[in-house]
This record gives structure tokens, C-alpha cells and sequence, in this order.
């Protein structure tokens, strides 16, 4: 299970130890953090399966990491936990992806191992149009270059407008003419809208495969709207 991280959310105390504990006895990957802010600012670009949360921890929190905690349980698994010295551990799941049970192994094996890693920053989206240009292959000069745009994005990927015949799996490199560094973005398919569906625009969902740093930023940047 060396692939599997997830984040242990919980302020210094004999509850942040015993949830430690529990982890590792599971032998997997975790990083702990004092609150979620902590978890944007340092390890937003990291790559977790899913979320614990100590609830006295979140109760003491700031309205901002209260709506951050809303965010995670729209995008991960989350276990909310709660910890007395005279009964142990107790798990609520919270979400659709974070199953029913409230066993700290049940959840991390059933439920955060399935779940495709992804970053908390890679869960802040745009819903902005920019300029793109869609290529199948970049080696091949009689490629087609479809003209795109953007109806949503990420970090990690986005939404792309096409009329063309796509299909789960397949490669596409995109060239986002905002930004400064126009490197083509290797990319995979991840879903398909096909033309033709009268409530919902045509087009591709795609994860990123190779961003660059400086891309990375500066669509960060735009997703914050401090730039475009």
C-alpha cells in the first residue's frame, strides 16, 4: 500500500497521538497537519487518496477552514474523528466518496485506496474561458489543431470544448495561449461529452499529465483571479 497518502487533520495532543497510531498500524503513507490551512499552504500540491479530521479540531477552526472542510468532502474520501481516552476512536464518514462504515481500516482500504489520488489545489476550479489549441500528435505535421476553449479548469486538468471523435484513454496535448509558457501540456482524456447531447456542451475532460511549474502557477494565479 506505499502509493496510498492520505492527511491526518489534528492539533497537538494525546488525540493526535492516538490517531498516529492507528496509522501506522496500517503501514501507509500519511502526513499530519495542524490545521487546513497548514494543509493549502504547504502541502497543496501534494497528492492524497483522502482526509481525517479530528472534529474538536475543526470546531476550534476558522470559518475559512470550515468551508475548506466542505470543499475536501466534496472531492475525497473524509473520516471525521473524534477521540476519548476511555472508548478509543471514534470514525464518521462524511461524503460520497467515504463509504458508511466507521473503522479507520475499513475506510482506508475500501475506500481511500480506490480513490484516485489527487491534490488539494488541483480541487479549486475556474469556470473561465481561455484560448486553446487541442493536438492529438506532436510528431506527426499532418496532425490536425482543433481550436478550443476552456469551460472549466484546474492544476490538475479541465473541461475542453470539441466537436471531434474522442474516446476515454486517448493522449492530447494542449497549448494554453494565456499563459506565458505555451509548452504543449501532455494530457489524457479522462471523460467525453459527445455533440449532440442538447443539455450539455460537447468536449473532453482531461487530466494534465506533464505541467510545468511555472504553468502550474500561473493557473493558479488565474483560478485566484489575480491575473487574466
Amino acid at each position: 500500500m506505499s502509493e496510498l497518502r492520505v492527511v491526518l487533520v489534528s492539533s497537538s495532543g494525546a488525540s493526535r497521538e492516538a490517531y498516529i497510531r492507528a496509522l501506522r498500524n496500517l503501514d501507509i503513507q500519511f502526513d499530519v497537519a495542524e490545521s487546513l490551512k497548514h494543509i493549502s499552504e504547504v502541502h497543496g500540491q501534494v497528492k492524497y487518496n483522502g482526509f481525517l479530521i479530528d472534529v474538536p479540531t475543526l470546531l476550534r477552526s476558522s470559518a475559512t477552514d470550515k468551508t475548506e472542510a466542505n470543499l475536501l468532502i466534496d472531492n475525497f474520501p473524509v473520516l471525521r474523528l473524534n477521540y476519548q481516552a476511555s472508548s478509543g476512536i471514534r470514525a464518521i464518514p462524511a461524503g460520497r466518496f467515504s463509504g458508511t462504515s466507521g473503522d479507520v481500516e475499513v475506510f482506508v482500504n475500501d475506500h481511500c485506496k480506490n480513490f484516485p489520488a489527487r491534490s488539494v489545489r488541483g480541487t479549486k476550479r475556474a469556470n473561465k474561458v481561455l484560448n486553446v489549441l487541442l493536438s492529438r500528435d506532436l510528431n506527426s505535421p499532418g496532425s490536425q489543431i482543433e481550436k478550443s476553449v476552456t469551460l472549466n479548469f484546474s492544476t490538475e486538468g479541465g473541461f475542453f470544448y470539441s466537436v471531434a471523435n474522442w474516446k476515454k484513454g486517448d493522449y492530447v496535448w494542449i497549448v494554453i495561449k494565456e499563459l506565458e509558457d505555451k509548452t504543449p501540456i501532455k494530457s489524457q482524456v479522462s471523460w467525453v461529452v459527445p455533440w449532440g447531447r442538447s443539455d450539455h456542451f460537447p468536449g473532453i475532460g482531461v487530466q494534465f499529465l506533464t505541467i510545468s511549474n511555472s504553468q502550474t502557477n500561473q493557473i493558479d494565479e488565474l483560478i485566484r483571479g489575480k491575473k487574466g
